[in-house]
């Protein structure tokens, strides 16, 4: 009898050490996993997403990125919104619940590119109020992992599109083909370029030499001086208008020249007002329609006669086309000039007065 007490409570003692080395593994898990606060009073909150994102029932829930509790529950919401297709439920600490506010926002983040998904709850500002138990975070999308694969797919293949454009462009430069390619394999090009290098060369000789127009300018000392008594004649000349000399200063700084630029405007205006409203002979000139036709009437006529002149028609036509009529007119007056010469050499020939009686 006594040995088989002994029996049973070795036994018991084997229990008692396994059930004591399950608790301390239990206990040593929740540290690992970071569920510090186990024994921790504990609240719940709610969000929803568009999809869960590989977010699973045992993932962290952190607050400022800091583990603090876990996901609950992930299932498939109530709601029609396909903005709210998902409802994640976290059991977090109370010690924490005045940091949940209303303006906090969850965000699905993963742990690295491909590590594990977790909710993220940023800490609210001190002048909003609290979410209760049970209460809702706002949720904000963050792009997911595939979605900047897929972009980064689609820089890839834009990359590939525009490698494959630089190899034709490369092919067809190594052809010789367009600009580039004939800058780089014309031959006639190369020697064009060559003689221009040349002849460049041969210009900055020249200038380096003082040659030219240009080799003067920049190594003749006397026109260096000259320069610089221009520009020191101009300083003296806007030092003399700053200071109200000469007729130049007087036109800047004279008030009696502006009233009078200005009375002139004025009147310009005025005159331009009387043309514009038909008054006056500039007026009638610019706005009457009889006068234009009269004058447009005078224009053709004019027209007509001086075709017609130059036609040979009339008297002036006949005057200005008929050789005839010219060398009459030439012959005439070297007669005219004939008499008058022989009238100064001998007046009396010309001017005796006979008188007969009967």
């Amino acid at each position: 009898m006594p040995q088989r007490k002994q029996i049973t409570w070795a036994q018991l003692r084997v229990g008692a050490l396994v059930i004591v080395s399950l608790t301390i593994f239990a206990i040593g898990v929740f540290f690992i996993s970071g569920e510090v606060a186990f024994f921790s009073r504990k609240y719940t909150l709610k969000t929803y997403f568009s999809g869960a994102g590989g977010l699973r029932a045992g993932s962290q829930a952190r607050i400022a990125g800091i583990p603090v509790g876990a996901v609950e529950r992930v299932r498939i919401s109530p709601y029609a919104d396909p903005a709210r297709a998902v409802e994640i439920i976290m059991r977090v600490p109370r010690e924490y619940q005045d940091q949940v506010r209303g303006d906090s926002e969850a965000t699905l983040e993963t742990a690295g590119l491909l590590g594990e998904a977790y909710v993220n709850v940023s800490r609210g500002s001190p002048g909003q109020p609290v979410v209760p138990a049970g209460g809702e975070v706002k949720s904000r999308e963050e792009p997911d992992i595939k979605r900047i694969v897929q972009n980064t797919n689609d820089v890839i293949s834009n990359l590939r599109v525009l490698s494959a454009k630089l190899n034709d462009i490369t092919t067809q430069i190594q052809a010789g083909q367009g600009s580039i390619g004939k800058l780089i394999y014309d031959q006639a090009l190369y020697n064009r370029l060559n003689t221009t290098t040349s002849s460049l060369q041969q210009v900055v000789s020249r200038v380096e030499k003082g040659e030219g127009t240009i080799g003067k300018l920049l190594s003749d000392e006397t026109l260096y001086q000259r320069t610089v008594a221009s520009i020191d004649r101009l300083n003296q000349v806007l030092d003399d208008v700053q200071r109200g000399k000469g007729t130049m200063a007087k036109f800047l700084n004279d008030p009696t020249v502006y009233d009078n630029v200005n009375q002139l405007v004025t009147r310009a205006n005025t005159l331009m007002d009387n043309v514009n409203k038909g008054q006056g002979t500039l007026g009638k000139f610019a706005t009457d329609a009889q006068l234009y036709n009269r004058m447009n009437e005078t224009f053709d006529r004019l027209n007509i006669i001086t075709t017609r002149i130059e036609q040979g028609q009339g008297t002036l036509g006949r005057l200005s086309t008929d050789p005839t009529l010219y060398n009459n007119l030439g012959d005439s007056s070297q007669s005219l000039r004939e008499f008058l010469t022989e009238f100064k050499k001998n007046p009396r020939k010309y001017l005796t007065i006979r008188v007969r009686i009967f």
